[in-house]
């Protein structure tokens, strides 16, 4: 039985940090984070997956080198989240799933823990125990260009409903569920991975929207939370200040007033929310600590993890943190590490690990979930289901390439740029003649204006239009009322299937749209 208090100094150190690296296999650099840093953790990128077998004999390998070092097993991290957000695609032999608000349209809170079910089954059987998942954000911004999609919904009721669902989902399957980012990252107009976003908002509005999901969260015992890198003035007025680094928002809102008892993790402490202020990583760590972080997350770079380490080890030698403090964290994880069996943990089966992912009945989900998300927002001149597909132009923006040719349509294709260009425009506005079909996939109006111009000026040739909005569902706002809208809240691999077969006719939009038309 590991014990905090018989731990030295380095130890806890190492216990309190979860690690990012470049390698997918278990190289001299990690083993030595492992082995002389005693880290707690690691997380899992993209760059890290390149088959179900390699990651299950990965995550074999990191659990058999720390615990033969005399350490406790490790957490083994991911963002796996759905829909844009996810490590573990289908091209690498994983199963994937539609997007936080694809499931929030479907109006069922369980269809939220059947997809984190399996989503947990998979992770398990590879050696994963821990998902920085449900976003619990409640995005109101159109401007966001962080969050969006991976809300679950506008409505603070329903994303605590859907996202308690994912994490039950998840937890009942094995895997720890990290509600993020605390306080709350859906208002706001400024990326985190740029700059410092700030919510204005005072605290009642805080309570009565961005709040909302965390409490339903603590009240179902997730295993941890995840701080944001966003300020927050009406709980800590400290100019520049992320919450992640705040202790009045990590101490004294998320541990005492809401009587948080779990791990409170940080975000990536990389991030330009907390560079841009002056807090690189080797110096925020120990705020973040100071604030009443429990678990501070890092990307790569080793050199990087060894000056937080002894930035670490020195600001509680030195009476800047106290070792009392320090005591608490490294208990809460040792006792969330027993409570998940993760202090000694039995090596994944690696063929078991092979054919427990990617299954026909996950996929089967995944594309049911897909199907009864898909939106018809409107369809005023009933062009839906496509019948006179030979009078047809297609245009492609690259968000959507190739995607067209699934159809199996007899149309005119025309790639476009983000931004249109004067001579793409005019290029389909020659070829818009006769009243032709045209389908038209969007990317951000709001940014790419010219998109939204091109669609305005076909409707007035007298073109029938099907919009396809697959990223930001505000942009449906923004379009003629006489375009007929199919919103898809994605368009990872069951979102394009699933959408394919609404506007083939092979299945119908069972989804609800989630925000109130102006």
């Amino acid at each position: 039985m590991f014990k905090s208090d018989t731990f030295t100094l380095e130890q806890k150190i190492g216990q309190i940090m979860i690690i990012g690296f470049d390698a997918t296999t278990m190289d001299s650099g990690l083993r030595r984070m492992i082995t002389e840093y005693h880290i707690g953790g690691v997380i899992l990128f993209a760059r890290n997956i390149e088959s179900p077998r390699q990651v299950a004999e990965l995550t074999n390998d990191l659990q058999k080198t720390t615990l033969e070092s005399g350490n406790p097993g490790l957490f083994v991290a991911i963002d796996q989240e759905g829909g844009r957000v996810a490590r573990l695609i289908e091209d690498k032999g994983f199963t994937e799933f539609p997007s936080a608000m694809a499931i929030g349209a479907t109006r069922y809170p369980e269809n939220a823990y059947r997809m984190a079910a399996a989503m947990a089954a998979e992770m398990r059987a590879v050696g994963i125990n821990v998902d920085f998942a449900p976003d619990l954000d409640v995005n109101n911004n159109p401007a966001n260009p962080v969050i969006g999609t991976r809300s679950f919904s506008p409505d603070p009721n329903k994303v605590a409903a859907f996202g308690t669902a994912f994490g039950r989902g998840l937890q009942a399957n094995g895997i720890l569920a990290f509600g993020k980012h605390f306080p709350g990252h859906g208002d706001t107009g400024t990326d985190s991975h740029i700059d410092l976003p700030l919510i204005p908002h005072d605290r009642a509005r805080l309570n009565q929207v961005e709040l909302v999901p965390f409490e339903a969260a603590i009240a179902e015992k997730f295993a941890g939370i995840m701080s944001a890198h966003v300020t927050f003035p009406a709980i800590d007025p400290t100019p520049g200040l992320a919450a992640t680094l705040s202790r009045p928002v990590l101490t004294g809102l998320l541990r005492e007033e809401l009587g948080y008892a779990g791990l409170i993790a940080t975000d990536s402490l990389e991030m330009g929310a907390l560079a841009t202020k002056g807090f690189p990583p080797q110096v925020g760590a120990s705020l973040a600590l100071s604030a009443g972080a429990d678990l501070l997350l890092f990307n790569r770079d080793h050199g990087m993890h060894r000056a937080a380490f002894a930035n670490l080890v020195q600001a509680v030698q030195q009476e800047r943190i106290s070792e009392e403090q320090l005591n608490a964290s490294v208990g809460r994880i040792l006792q969330m590490k027993q409570r998940f069996g993760l202090l000694n943990p039995v090596p994944v089966e690696v063929e078991a690990a092979v054919t427990s992912v990617k299954t026909v009945e996950h996929l089967a989900l995944s594309r049911k979930l897909a199907q009864e998300a898909i939106t018809l927002l409107r369809d005023p001149h009933r062009l839906l289901p496509l019948a006179n597909a030979n009078a047809s132009i297609i245009v492609e923006t690259p968000a959507m390439r190739d995607f067209t040719k699934t159809l199996g349509l007899a149309a005119t294709i025309f790639a476009i740029d983000a931004q249109p260009s004067d001579t793409q425009i005019g290029a389909i506005l020659h070829a818009a003649q006769n009243r032709s079909l045209v389908i038209f996939p969007i990317d951000d109006l709001n940014i790419n204006t010219e998109q939204l111009s091109l669609i305005q000026k076909l409707i007035d040739r007298g073109c029938p239009v099907i919009v396809l909005a697959h990223r930001h569902p505000f942009d449906a706002e923004l379009l003629p009322e006489s375009a007929t809208v199919l919103v898809s809240y994605g368009f990872n691999p069951p979102m394009r299937e699933a959408l394919r077969d609404v506007l083939l006719g092979k299945a119908l939009p069972l989804g609800t749209f989630p925000f109130t038309m102006k």
